[in-house]
């Protein structure tokens, strides 16, 4: 690969996802290194809960989502369309498994109390239950773009970013940057690395970094908005109900 990279020389672009690729490897090991990737033998900063074979497989898929996504940036920046495209096989079974086990995870993790601290359980499932229609939401659409390379790419950046948050909210922080300032760095960090290299690389920002950006942004007002709502909790009791 080293060969490859030193025959084809990198353009800014490529640079550009790659550097993203990177940080989002960095930040998703460094979130969930205490209580998955190096469990026992790094210092957690709370009690940790069991680790049931559902969770285990959920960190498993998610895990192979993000190396799947930076591969896949690797083998363009290569130039390696074809086996990036093979490649892409697993990816598509990967995104139909990922949100069903994104859901049961999710609905199991009110009975694990899973969540932070100050939030009810079934407050909290908000959080992780919508993830699931607004990662598969953004997959589908970069799939179905696969052929229009800045959109597709594009979106499923917007779709990985989407991720980051269970990673960013178990990094430490001080106690007064609470759960929607983390929200809030997290996107605005992200998302505004890819409107300036839109209006960069093409005067403007991209139709799909808007409209996958604004998607994801106003799931988490949504979110925000409807989790301690009586109907979202008489939902959230009625979903959880399937798995109880």
């Amino acid at each position: 690969m080293a060969t490859i990279f030193a025959q084809r020389p990198l353009t800014a672009e490529r640079w550009f996802y790659l550097g993203m690729a990177g940080a989002i490897l960095l930040v998703v090991f460094a979130g969930f290194a205490p209580s998955f990737y190096m469990r026992g033998i790094m210092a957690a900063r709370a009690p940790m809960l069991p680790i049931t074979p559902l969770v285990l497989l959920h960190g498993l898929l998610f895990t192979s989502w993000v190396l799947l996504f930076a591969t896949q940036v690797s083998l363009i920046s290569a130039g390696q369309r074809e086996l990036h495209k093979r490649l892409g096989i697993i990816g598509f079974g990967l995104a139909v498994a990922m949100p069903i086990v994104g859901a049961l995870a999710a609905l199991n993790g009110v009975a694990r109390h899973s969540g932070p601290p100050g939030f009810a359980p079934l407050v909290w499932l908000a959080i992780p239950l919508i993830d699931v229609p607004v990662f598969a939401t953004l997959i589908a659409a970069g799939l179905y773009n696969r052929r229009v390379p800045q959109t597709h790419k594009r979106l499923m950046l917007i779709a990985t970013i989407g991720m980051l948050m269970p990673a960013m909210g178990r990094l430490p922080r001080p106690e007064w940057v609470i759960f929607p300032v983390v929200i809030l760095l997290t996107y605005s960090i992200s998302l505004s690395a890819l409107i300036a290299w839109d209006i960069r690389s093409q005067g403007r920002i991209h139709r799909a970094t808007l409209w996958g950006g604004s998607f994801l942004i106003a799931s988490w007002v949504f979110r925000l908005a409807i989790m301690q709502t009586p109907a979202w909790i008489s939902f959230a009791g009625w979903a959880q109900s399937f798995v109880a």
